[in-house]
């Protein structure tokens, strides 16, 4: 009787397996920096495969492009840039025709501050529905749950550095909108190390000492840093903030910078 039933039960299986739904094959995507990957992921989640060009902790706009990125970029649906990549013509110039949907995004200004942050999301969210109108509403509901996520992580960087009294800053420029944006007043920017002139450091000297500065904030893509020598000639406090996402989320990113001034303006 067992004999019997063995040949009976693998027709089964085999009838199940027969039956099964194939596994959705993910939609490529290329990003051109972590700020647009991470945006793509959290709305499209895993239907989409992301791939991210430039590495989070270095400069995305002088990245060197590797053969890899040209392959990722020539199998993607949709390739998303900022605009400001120095290396993405070379990109466009080696996609075989006709290539990938590219998308230039029009959200402009500083993508760590909350605000322009929903403003990429939605831009994002329109060009993921596009790409897969079947699930537009999947896509719609996701982003929604995004905004109020980068509502509640803004209302709880502000809150870290609540009720303290915060110092007059110098900084890289790429860090002052969001400085600005936490409560901070920057009274001078500064550029990439290389840029730096005995001028420019004695202006930024004296601009310290006419306005108090008690800290100098650098940005790890282009110079983690920079600014350290003149905080120490000027016994300011210094900090490192990062101004792209290093492990994929948002709202991570905006805590631990926040955190990470708050420890230093303790």
């Amino acid at each position: 009787m067992a004999r019997n039933l063995l040949p009976q039960c693998l027709l089964l299986a085999v009838a199940v397996l027969g039956c099964a739904q194939p596994k959705a094959k993910r939609i490529p995507v290329v990003a051109s920096t972590t700020l647009i990957g991470t945006i793509v992921q959290a709305v499209g989640g895993n239907r989409f495969a992301v791939t991210t060009i430039a590495p989070a902790g270095l400069c995305p706009g002088h990245f060197d492009l590797r053969p890899s990125d040209v392959t990722a970029a020539n199998n993607a649906k949709l390739v998303l840039n900022h605009g400001w990549e120095a290396w993405y013509p070379a990109l466009e110039k080696a996609l075989i025709p006709p290539g990938p949907r590219r998308v230039t995004l029009a959200t402009k200004g500083n993508w760590m501050i909350p605000e322009v942050q929903k403003q990429a999301a939605a831009e994002i969210t329109a060009l993921l529905e596009e790409l897969d109108s079947a699930r537009a509403d999947t896509y719609r509901l996701a982003s929604a749950r995004y905004q109020v996520d980068v509502d509640s992580a803004a209302a709880a960087a502000k809150a870290l550095l609540a009720g303290r009294e915060l110092p007059a800053v110098i900084a890289a420029e790429q860090q002052a909108p969001f400085l600005a944006w936490l409560g901070f007043r920057v009274a001078a920017t500064y550029g990439r190390a290389e840029d730096f002139t005995a001028q420019g450091l004695t202006r930024l000297a004296r601009v310290a000492q006419d306005s108090a500065v008690g800290l100098i904030v650098d940005n790890l893509q282009s110079g983690p840093d920079t600014g350290r020598p003149l905080a120490e000639a000027l016994k300011a406090k210094h900090v490192t903030l990062t101004n792209f996402p290093l492990h994929g989320s948002y709202r991570q990113v905006l805590l631990d910078n926040a955190a990470a001034l708050a420890k230093a303006v303790e």
